[in-house]
């Protein structure tokens, strides 16, 4: 399990938060795998988990090219990042087998 500290950002007035790259493919979030969201509201919590068995999820892994080479990219950016994080600049991701837990840092 690894931890690791983004900013929260803004598009077009939400929230938003970026990643991209190797350590997210190592979670099982590789280029076009489906995931699905769960927002915990009394926790301040957002989690992302992969169904590797089934191959099914409401959001799917986006692929950019870089240098030639496929990177996944989770861009989560809607109003509930700034309500679920409120007071917050910062989340602190942690990455998991087949889950992301997004929880708000100061």
């Amino acid at each position: 399990m690894k931890k690791k500290t983004y900013k929260i950002g803004l598009h077009r007035g939400n929230g938003r938060i970026f990643l991209e790259g190797k350590l997210i493919e190592s979670c099982g979030f590789r280029c076009g795998t489906q995931y699905n969201r769960v927002d915990n509201i009394e926790g301040g919590e957002i989690s992302l988990f992969t169904n590797d068995f089934t191959g099914t999820g409401s959001r799917r892994v986006t692929q950019s090219i870089r240098n030639g080479q496929a990177r996944p990219i989770i861009d989560l950016s809607d109003a509930t990042i700034l309500q679920r994080f409120a007071g917050f600049t910062r989340v602190e991701v942690e990455f998991r087998q087949g889950m992301l837990i997004y929880r708000g840092a100061k």
